[in-house]
């Protein structure tokens, strides 16, 4: 009550926009809008104010994707220092216009003091004036004093130093104010100010996208796991959606996405608290699809329905429950599905069509049991062969389609290496690249055999060794796919050493590009600069992709965020080990699987990203149920993704988002079965813009390069 007084009174300002200052290098792009959306809900719900400015400090880099999520979610202004601890380059600006991947711009400050723990000494404020990039027009900047990394907490002696300092001849003149006010003052300046178009880079810092790496799987499985609750629960009566258990468990979510919590770098009982959490929201998914399913299907012992919540048909095998072992599967349709029994596990190579619900049923006779037809360590089928060592590394990779190899010649795949991770400071954060001249030992094989040889998949099994530490992996190839995937084990046992995978591939491009929320940016490929030099470890979502015109390869993974593309070498950092702060980060059993994906065509042209999203989430699998089920709309659209499906926050209507993938301007169709009217909002779903009427249930869209669209589906 005393803080809501203080706020009406004007003499407390909420800053922020965000639920929590979040890391925005790892957290997904839905991640990102639902911390605008609950966190601006907060403050207009509490104190009915809408905060303009995304406020983050101490964030360690940020995504070409921000300014479009910072506009759409009504903010106009966004306040770091981060970046001025670069290792490297000099950020040029202070105050600039930031140019997203997009086009989209948004007014940004540095202040020029470099910190975010300011004391308003003369001494401060004067190298502040003097470094500002912008002081030849620009009369003023703002000083984060305080103590604390989100913008401080003011000492009686540093309001005290300010106010001796107001007026003083040769230092600055200080002047207490809002922020707001501050950005709304300096937005006079917009159109003389300069532009930095794609992402704020931090040249440092770059271990948090790997350190405490079950902490950042558990966060994309409940990314991937929340979305999909939210599109089956989408199809129930508004009336039974589960909004507050979905509510509370997205805003946990989005605490465990913090700064020091998601990037590895706080102590270790953050992380076995982040792990109970995590469970916990798991588990409240897992209970609102099964009373979901009870309301929606009818059961059924001898059916399962598939539901397939991504905007792309799903045509890997699917994992069906150990019931189905002793019997062939049929489809709605009544065909046979093929399928293949490996020691009771069930794969199914069906087809399941985008935004559906699919039954299946089962037959009479037996499904195939797949067993090795031979030890060769050779996958193979009619797209692509792959041919191993006892070392799990991959020797030889021939594309069938494309007449042509996968690898550089002499070369070979799937290089574990191990290397010394020792950075100079900053244990858990850093890497350093002088790690590179430390490698310590590759992978070397205890026992290597072929599991199985079917009609829908065959796999490999290496018993590696590396360090101290033992690797498993299990390598998949699909009947009708060239995608290969490893899926991988590893009881890690490491001190200060990093555990990184590579592939030297048969492409050549200056480019590469690196999947990031809600689109994809291109970087070199060369260290032809310092600019270029300091990137040797980056940020990526899903996958990153090394293409020439007519040909690529890329490494997609469920859970991995440190990427390097040099030359023509794909390189994904799978594990490290500091210490400090946590002296058992990262020990014990961790599991995360990447892929192989060599196509025809440059990415946009490619299933690249379509194999990225169905790798990071498989079909839902509704065991002893049937019955016919539509979601509330479905997309036909090359370009475009459906991306989320639910309730919206404050009305009894649908949400849905869309969001342009490839970079140029698509078009789709979108099918509507619920409603006859789409209402365009924005991303905190506040607004009501031009309204789109459907015809026979079918509405023409049409969207820029990378634009997300947000709508509500009214009727």
């Amino acid at each position: 009550a005393k803080i809501k007084q203080c706020v009406k009174d004007g003499t407390w300002e909420l800053q922020g926009g965000m639920w929590v200052e979040a890391d925005c290098n790892i957290i997904s792009g839905e991640s990102m809008v639902r911390q605008f959306l609950h966190g601006k809900n907060f403050y207009m719900d509490e104190f009915g104010v809408d905060v303009k400015n995304l406020w983050i400090p101490d964030v360690f880099g940020y995504s070409a994707s921000m300014p479009q999520i910072i506009r759409k979610s009504a903010c106009d202004y966004f306040l770091t220092q981060k970046i001025s601890w670069s290792q490297f380059n000099k950020f040029p600006y202070h105050t600039f216009n930031w140019r997203g991947l997009d086009g989209t711009e948004v007014l940004t400050h540095f202040p020029p003091e470099d910190t975010y723990n300011a004391q308003l000494n003369p001494s401060e404020l004067t190298a502040g004036q003097d470094k500002l990039n912008e002081n030849h027009f620009m009369g003023e900047f703002m000083s984060l004093f305080g103590i604390g990394n989100g913008g401080g907490g003011p000492k009686e002696e540093y309001v005290e130093r300010g106010l001796r300092v107001a007026n003083l001849e040769g230092c600055p003149k200080v002047k207490f104010g809002r922020a707001c006010d501050f950005f709304d003052k300096i937005s006079k300046y917009k159109d003389q100010l300069p532009s930095w178009v794609g992402e704020l880079y931090l040249e440092l810092h770059r271990g948090t996208l790997t350190t405490q790496s079950r902490t950042k799987r558990a966060n994309r499985k409940l990314e991937q796991m929340l979305t999909l609750t939210e599109f089956v629960c989408s199809c129930l009566p508004f009336e039974k959606y589960p909004t507050a258990e979905l509510d509370n468990a997205w805003k946990v979510l989005l605490i465990n996405q913090f700064h020091d919590i998601i990037p590895g770098s706080s102590i270790g009982k953050v992380y076995q608290v982040a792990s109970q959490e995590h469970g916990d929201i798991m588990n409240t998914c897992e209970k609102l699809m099964a009373q979901a399913a009870e309301f929606l299907l009818a059961k059924e012992a001898d059916s399962a329905v598939v539901a397939n919540t991504l905007s792309y048909n799903y045509e890997s095998p699917v994992e069906l429950p150990a019931g189905w072992a002793e019997h062939k599967v049929i489809d709605a349709a009544g065909n046979e599905v093929t399928v293949q029994n490996e020691n009771g596990k069930v794969f199914a190579l069906a087809s399941i069509p985008a935004s559906s619900f699919t039954t299946l049923r089962k037959g009479t006779a037996a499904s195939v049991a797949a067993t090795a037809k031979t030890n060769a360590l050779v996958l193979e089928n009619s797209l692509v062969r792959y041919e191993f060592d006892q070392d799990a590394k991959l020797v030889s990779a021939f594309d069938k389609e494309a007449g042509r190899n996968i690898l550089v010649d002499g070369k070979t795949g799937n290089m574990l290496s191990l290397y010394v991770d020792y950075p100079n400071c900053w244990d858990a954060w850093d890497i350093d690249v002088f790690y590179e001249q430390e490698l310590l030992e590759h992978a070397r094989g205890v026992k290597a055999v072929k599991v199985a040889e079917g009609a829908v998949r065959s796999v490999l099994e290496f018993n590696l060794a590396i360090g101290d530490s033992t690797i498993k992996q299990q390598v998949v190839l699909a009947a009708n796919s060239k995608r290969l995937d490893f899926n991988t084990e590893v009881d890690w046992k490491q001190s200060r050493k990093m555990l990184r995978v590579s592939f030297p591939v048969n492409v050549f491009s200056s480019e590469a590009t690196f999947d990031i929320q809600y689109g994809h940016v291109k970087r070199n490929t060369h260290r032809n600069t310092t600019w270029d030099f300091a990137k040797f470890e980056v940020a990526a979502q899903r996958y990153i992709d090394i293409s020439e015109k007519r040909y690529g390869v890329a490494l997609l993974n469920d859970c991995k965020y440190g990427h390097k593309v040099l030359d023509t070498t794909l390189d994904t950092c799978l594990l490290r080990s500091p210490k400090h702060p946590d002296w058992n980060a990262d020990q014990g059993k961790q599991v995360f699987t990447y892929s192989l994906l060599p196509h025809l065509g440059g990415v946009t042209e490619s299933s690249v990203m379509k194999e990225a999203a169905c790798l990071n989430r498989a079909p839902y699998v509704f065991n002893g149920f049937g019955g016919k089920l539509l979601a509330p709309c479905s997309l036909e659209a090359n370009g475009i993704s459906l991306e989320v499906i639910k309730k919206a926050e404050k009305e009894n209507c649908i949400i849905i988002r869309l969001v342009e993938t490839n970079g140029e301007d698509s078009t789709g169709t979108l099918t509507l079965n619920r409603g006859s009217k789409l209402v365009e909002t924005n991303l905190m779903e506040w607004t009501d813009g031009e309204v789109v009427n459907a015809v026979n249930g079918k509405v023409q869209l049409s969207l820029k390069p990378f634009e997300i669209r947000t709508y509500k589906v009214q009727g």
